[in-house]
């Protein structure tokens, strides 16, 4: 079994339970309990300490460093990679009726439910700040790469009695802090306006589902999507060539405390119910 399927599966280990505790009162129908029936197995992951641990680093002696030209990325050419963390949201649910039935736990700090609209009106959805992991300052020297899986449930439901349009589009992204970014003179390039303490990244590719569906068909699914590091959530070099920063600014950047904090955003129609959970392990340096 790969790193990304056993952590989707450790992330996934439960989330049958998870969902039956938050879903809300509006997901009665047989099909809706099938659908999360359908789930089991399926669970949380739960943050793990960000702790850093000593590492014996590989040392390049073949004489000159190798450049981007030679090796893609010659910041973090030979060296070792240090496990930062893992952070995990809350329950995200998606509901025509988001109240909780009675007797129902009350939802958790990180949990968030999105009323629907009625069908076959579109849904938009930003949902800021539903999970965070703070590093300490020099975790990581050059990169903090990330694991992203996202897991749950949901169904795409065409109860207008005709043929309709029908499809869920979920952005995540991160939301990364830094004191090195309150700098009133340093200008985010993606806005035409200073950082003000933090910019926005993405940890991972929009999941997107959209189909015709005939009068009261329904498509029901599992999610279990994951996408690995390869550029990084951030870099040295993106810093300086993305986002215009000094290499001194980006040491000092990777020195001082960086705080993350996961979002999602996108939009809905004929999208019957869902309930989803993502986390987030970061890597470095």
């Amino acid at each position: 079994m790969s790193r990304t399927m056993l952590f989707s599966s450790l992330l996934v280990l439960g989330l049958a339970s998870t969902l039956a505790a938050a879903a809300p009162k509006s997901v009665t129908s047989a099909a809706k309990k099938q659908a999360i029936a359908d789930a089991r197995g399926e669970g949380h992951a739960y943050p793990l300490s960000t702790s850093r641990h000593s590492r014996a680093v590989t040392v390049n002696t073949s004489g000159a460093a190798p450049t981007a030209a030679q090796v893609g990325d010659a910041d973090t050419f030979g060296h070792a990679m240090i496990w930062d963390g893992l952070l995990s949201t809350g329950t995200i649910s998606f509901a025509a009726d988001c109240t909780p039935a009675p007797g129902d736990p009350a939802p958790g700090p990180d949990d968030r439910c999105v009323t629907l609209n009625p069908a076959p009106a579109t849904t938009t959805f930003d949902l800021p700040d539903i999970g965070r992991m703070t590093l300490p300052g020099k975790t990581s020297h050059n990169i903090l790469c990330h694991w992203t899986s996202a897991n749950g449930v949901y169904s795409l439901f065409n109860g207008t009695g005709v043929n309709a349009n029908a499809r869920i589009t979920l952005h995540p992204y991160l939301v990364v802090e830094s004191s090195v970014l309150g700098n009133p003179l340093l200008i985010d390039p993606t806005t035409g306006l200073p950082f003000n303490g933090s910019l926005k990244t993405v940890p991972g590719t929009t999941y997107s589902d959209a189909q015709t569906l005939a009068s009261n068909a329904r498509v029901t699914r599992n999610m279990d999507d994951s996408r690995v590091c390869i550029a990084g959530a951030i870099s040295r070099q993106g810093l300086i060539q993305g986002y215009g920063l000094t290499s001194a600014q980006v040491d000092d950047f990777f020195k001082n405390p960086i705080t993350l904090k996961f979002g999602l955003s996108g939009s809905a129609q004929l999208l019957d119910f869902a309930s989803l959970i993502y986390g987030v392990r970061i890597m470095g340096d």
